[in-house]
């Protein structure tokens, strides 16, 4: 683990931080073979040179803070996967993947662990995790993903108020710092909503923010929504903030890479959450190295 005072004190100096872009989504770029239930998760053991090259451009692209690919390495992902009992080693190898990547780096640079309290099916509340093991399974990732190095628990597409909840919950209990990834998109009347849309993001930051966190996001949502929803976020929670939103269109186990935002435009709308307080941008799906670049380059 290091030291994470670099992040406050870039902040404190009006220094954007740069989370880096999509590591799924740039996996399958790549040609790594998705898992048709697990998404990413196969490449910890499949392409492991692959992850930690996604890694490494993105910090040689600019990034203070890479994310290790264990956003489908969740138990209930796993279990409809048949690879559950490869948990406990798919999510540490992810962090090592991770930490081995920023060895070379000259400059401080965390290492993130993802949760996803979400899922890859249609009807989301059929694949959950089941009600008596949802907290314990969120915790035991948490733990797993702390031991093995990560430096911050990012909880990724909070979509749903109890089981958002419950995986910040769980990974405020490994004491490490807790950032809140929110994922909304507009309903038909034109309302920000969490992404399953049962509630309005108003309603889940307010509801999630009282349970603790050090930073929140916008995130894996709409560039062209991002900065209304990263308003409505501003406006409810009192910690660090950013945005980190996505371009293009998933259809399991793929991400379609049609109508891809440029870098040059991509850096554009990140001027203007900047420009509104963001003091922590990146990237999610279809965003990649040559949007981070161009991310680092804007001006302070």
């Amino acid at each position: 683990m290091i030291n994470l005072d670099f992040i406050d004190k870039k902040i404190v100096n009006r220094e954007t931080v740069i989370l880096d872009g999509a590591t799924g989504t740039e996996l399958e770029r790549r040609g790594v073979t998705m898992n048709s239930a697990a998404w990413s998760a196969e490449a910890i053991l499949g392409a492991p040179e692959v992850v930690r090259a996604v890694h490494a451009d993105y910090i040689r692209a600019g990034a203070d803070v890479i994310t290790c690919n264990s956003f489908s390495l969740a138990r209930h992902m796993l279990l409809r996967a048949g690879l559950e009992g490869r948990f406990r080693r798919l999510n540490a190898d992810a962090v090592k993947i991770a930490v081995a990547a920023r060895e070379g780096a000259n400059r401080p640079v965390a290492v993130a662990g993802s949760i996803a309290p979400t899922t890859f099916c249609d009807d989301p509340n059929l694949c959950y995790p089941p009600d008596a093991n949802a907290f314990a399974w969120y915790h035991e990732q948490a733990e797993i993903l702390a031991e093995a190095g990560a430096d911050i628990l990012i909880i990724e597409m909070i979509e749903d108020i109890r089981q958002g909840s419950l995986a910040v919950e769980a990974a405020l209990r490994t004491g490490l710092p807790v950032w809140l990834g929110f994922s909304c998109v507009k309903n038909a009347a034109g309302e920000i909503m969490l992404w399953e849309q049962g509630h309005t993001l108003r309603d889940g930051v307010e509801a999630i923010a009282g349970i603790g966190g050090d930073a929140a996001f916008i995130m894996h949502t709409e560039t062209r929504d991002a900065a209304e929803a990263f308003a409505i976020l501003k406006s409810r929670w009192r910690g660090r903030i950013g945005v980190y939103a996505h371009s293009g269109v998933f259809v399991m186990p793929n991400w379609l890479f049609t109508d891809i935002i440029t870098p040059e435009a991509y850096a554009a709308e990140a001027k203007k959450w900047i420009g509104l307080g963001a003091e922590i941008v990146g990237g999610c799906c279809g965003i990649g190295p040559e949007h981070i670049r161009r991310l680092k380059a804007l001006p302070a």
